[in-house]
């Protein structure tokens, strides 16, 4: 006698159709095709061959459906081949957007690249500028007329009189 699980490998179905079937045939014929031993079921020789006999049946003509929806081949409808065309249009111009993309990052970057020399010309020529001016006040500071001007004594205030 073999176990449910043991049957149901056996003939390459799931242990829930082996219940449903004996649970079937019990509703029918009121017979038990299961025995217990030590906690648990066995099939019957007799409950085997009833098994067997109905679930070898139903495969076979699962299996020769099948065989047969996957060997039909259906003829191609003018949707289709029209949907086929209009795939191959929409392929054609995502390539073309996709050359388009690239030319356009690439004249970005190049753009990006003069204006990070443009920057960092622009910033030569401001600190160029800057040393220019600070030279033409040193010059200037140095002139006569300024050491005059520190020369010349400073007024006092009204209230420093009384500071002594």
């Amino acid at each position: 006698m073999k176990t449910i699980a043991q049957l149901a490998a056996e003939i390459g179905v799931s242990v829930q159709t082996i219940y449903r079937v004996l649970n079937k045939v019990k509703h029918e014929t009121d017979e038990c095709l299961t025995e217990k031993i030590n906690r648990v079921s066995h099939i019957t020789e007799i409950g085997e061959n009833i098994i067997k006999g109905r679930l070898t049946g139903i495969k076979q003509e699962l299996n020769i459906d099948s065989q047969s929806l996957n060997n039909v081949k259906q003829a191609e409808t003018e949707e289709i081949t029209h949907l086929r065309e209009q795939n191959k249009i929409l392929l054609d111009e995502l390539s073309k957007e996709r050359i388009h993309s690239r030319e356009q990052a690439d004249k970005l970057s190049d753009l990006a690249a003069q204006l990070a020399d443009l920057s960092r010309n622009n910033q030569i020529l401001l600190s160029t500028e800057q040393n220019r001016t600070v030279s033409h006040l040193l010059t200037e500071n140095s002139s006569p007329d300024l050491d005059e001007r520190h020369q010349q004594p400073t007024r006092r205030r009204f209230w420093d009189i009384f500071k002594r």
